[in-house]
């Protein structure tokens, strides 16, 4: 018993040393276990972040493939619109092209025509010209019916020519000079009524009392000139008539 009592103490010792060690152990299992779940639960974390930014970055390309895909359809579309507006534009100009090449044809046209008139103008006007001194021929080679045949022509074939008012006078003045009063006063009544702004109005009324003096028309010759001195105060054949009233 005696060699039993000191081993108590070594024994006891090295009881709690190992209960102290083996209470250590399990708190640093704790520990780790608690370190190991902190990490699992990190790598949780980690996997399900790492999720959400992939279904993120998925989103996103999504949208980015939708937003090019509808850019594409757009410029697509404008593209097309640019393409239209250019054939537009295109056939706008070739319409324009035509309606000029037509309407310098039209003008062409009408200068030609411009032209073919003026051109006719000056033949008409000589061949009118040319009845009258023909007739005016006549009339002073005491030829008088040709001249009022001529004249009458003249008349008929332009009466819209200036000249058809002079050979209208003329007519008057041939059967005057043919001393058929009775008809010259027709012609010359006629001649002023026609055209009563002719140069030849005055010389017109002063024939016309003439010839109503030569059918011994005095009230008629007198009526007439009075009229000529209202109308023609000025005219060369007005000192005549105011000569022949005195």
């Amino acid at each position: 018993m005696k060699n039993v009592r000191p081993f108590l103490p070594a024994f006891l010792t090295a009881a709690v040393f190992l209960t102290g060690c083996s209470n250590m152990t399990m708190l640093r299992t704790k520990e780790l276990r608690a370190v190991q779940d902190h990490v699992d639960s990190l790598r949780t974390e980690m996997v399900t972040l790492q999720k959400s930014m992939y279904e993120e970055q998925k989103t996103q390309s999504e949208i980015l493939r939708l937003i090019r895909a509808d850019q594409q359809v757009r410029f697509g579309e404008l593209s097309n619109k640019v393409s239209e507006i250019t054939m537009n534009l295109n056939e706008n100009q070739s319409r324009l092209s035509k309606i000029d090449e037509k309407t310098a044809a039209f003008q062409k046209k009408i200068e030609e025509k411009l032209t073919s008139d003026s051109l006719t103008d000056n033949a008409r006007n000589e061949e009118i010209q040319r009845l009258f001194q023909i007739c005016m021929s006549d009339f002073n080679a005491g030829r008088f019916d040709i001249a009022i045949n001529g004249f009458k022509d003249l008349v008929s074939q332009y009466p819209d020519s200036p000249k058809a008012s002079e050979a209208e006078y003329w007519i008057a003045e041939c059967n005057y000079a043919k001393r058929a009063y009775d008809q010259a006063e027709k012609d010359y009544l006629s001649f002023i009524r026609k055209y009563p702004d002719s140069p030849k109005l005055c010389v017109a009324l002063y024939k016309l009392g003439l010839a109503y003096g030569k059918q011994n028309k005095g009230p008629s010759k007198k009526m007439v000139w009075k009229k000529a001195i209202e109308q023609c105060p000025d005219a060369p054949e007005i000192q005549v008539i105011r000569n022949e009233i005195k």
